[in-house]
């Protein structure tokens, strides 16, 4: 008897600029190598007090990344002056409930009360695309506004898990500017290479 592959993760393409760091395994030798790639044309004492900032700062969106059930944390890190406005997660949600509602149903009702939602389809997976403008947020230490894209997608095979891939940029000082509407497009191209990993075939 041949059963379904299960799941086992995901794969995108990414630009090489934009690093992916593991937030449930493999965190901190992942930071490392990064910090270690990002600083390797100057000597260690020049940019310490540097690293050791941007090293706070990253590990601090890891911390809010890891507490909305984050996956991989993706960054654009190039050159310091040629940083993205711009992040990525890809986060892993599972509700685990037994009488959970068809995927199909929750979807019509997350895209029947969702405000910038539109239907999509992404390695024969039907989703959810929404793209909202949210305000600053000094209380969730939000400091400006930002343009979010979020991709919903029910994982395959299973009654209630979903997988959320969520977009954000302050674009070039607003989130309505070119800038930002600009990273939003790239990032809908790199979803556009989004595909399963599956589980290799048992045959019985």
């Amino acid at each position: 008897m041949t059963t379904a592959r299960a799941i086992r993760g995901y794969r995108l393409v990414v630009p090489r600029e934009w690093q992916k760091i593991p937030v449930r395994r493999g965190t901190d030798q992942a930071l490392g190598a990064l910090l270690d790639k990002a600083f390797a044309r100057h000597g260690r004492d020049e940019v310490a007090q540097y690293r050791r900032e941007l090293e706070q700062r990253l590990k601090a969106l890891i911390n809010q990344a890891r507490n909305n059930a984050g996956v991989d944390l993706y960054l654009p890190f190039g050159r310091r002056e040629q940083n993205l406005p711009a992040s990525f997660l890809v986060s892993l949600v599972d509700f685990a409930s037994p009488d959970a509602p068809d995927p199909q149903r929750v979807l019509a009702e997350v895209l029947a009360t969702t405000e910038g939602g539109e239907p999509v389809e992404l390695d024969a997976t039907p989703g959810i695309r929404t793209e909202r403008v949210y305000d600053a947020d000094p209380d969730r230490e939000v400091a400006y506004p930002s343009r979010r894209v979020e991709y919903i997608l029910p994982v395959p095979g299973t009654t209630d898990s979903w997988l959320v891939a969520s977009f954000s940029t302050f674009g070039a000082g607003s989130p309505a500017d070119g800038t930002a509407r600009l990273l939003c497009a790239l990032f809908d191209a790199i979803m556009g290479t989004f595909r399963w990993e599956r589980m290799q075939k048992d045959n019985t």
